[in-house]
């Protein structure tokens, strides 16, 4: 069973680091919904759930009664609290491949496209004419810059005028690749690898495991 939890656990963020040295290794910035990337790391994130508080939402009472139907409920509930966690979030956007000193110049052209008062107080840009004010920093993992939106008004709509001329001004930057797309590819292919091993060498294993999931 340790052998079916290891696989089940590494094998989505296997993907994950996959998908991160991917986009690092892209020439032009990448740039993504807030909401979005949370959903993507909680995917990640669901093989670990599944052997740790996974089993505690399906206890043996209930598996006696609905059997394997249980951890469809389990995954059911799972989708919906993490939708009701992404859809209460700060808006932002994430910005892969780019710091915020590559990003500043791009920042301040869409932003005095939008807006020709926008101005820049430190790291937060200040649109007044859309009332949105958002903030940027960059991340401690990879070229990574996150910008959150704040204040008291925050309209979607406008927002996603912002994260759309964005989207279209990052196609045109180019950048070096730097070396963070290869410790996500080391880091997933590792996982995959040690993943294919267990599941060649301990088949029968892994296959009892299964089965005992969907008897249950």
């Amino acid at each position: 069973m340790a052998y079916f939890y290891f696989v089940v656990a590494t094998f989505p963020f296997a993907l994950y680091f996959l998908m991160l040295a991917y986009l690092h290794f892209q020439r032009t910035p990448f740039l993504v919904d807030g909401r979005r990337d949370f959903l993507a790391l909680a995917l990640a994130c669901s093989g670990f759930f599944f052997i740790g508080p996974g089993q505690l939402l399906a206890p043996w009472g209930a598996c006696a009664v609905w059997r394997a139907k249980i951890w469809i409920l389990v995954a059911a509930l799972v989708v919906c609290v993490t939708a009701l966690i992404a859809s209460n979030l700060r808006p932002r956007l994430i910005v892969y491949n780019a710091t915020l000193e590559t990003l500043r110049k791009t920042l301040t052209t869409v932003a005095l496209e939008l807006d020709d008062d926008a101005r820049w107080s430190g790291a937060a840009m200040n649109l007044p004419s859309l009332n949105i004010q958002f903030y940027a920093e960059d991340s401690r993992f990879g070229r990574v810059t996150t910008l959150s939106c704040f204040g008291v008004s925050r309209s979607n709509l406008e927002w996603r005028r912002v994260a759309h001329a964005l989207r279209i001004a990052l196609k045109k930057d180019a950048s070096s690749r730097r070396g963070a797309w290869l410790i996500f590819a080391f880091l997933g292919a590792t996982l995959l690898c040690v993943d294919y091993y267990v599941f060649a060498r301990h088949f029968d294993q892994l296959r009892d495991a299964v089965m005992f999931y969907l008897s249950i």
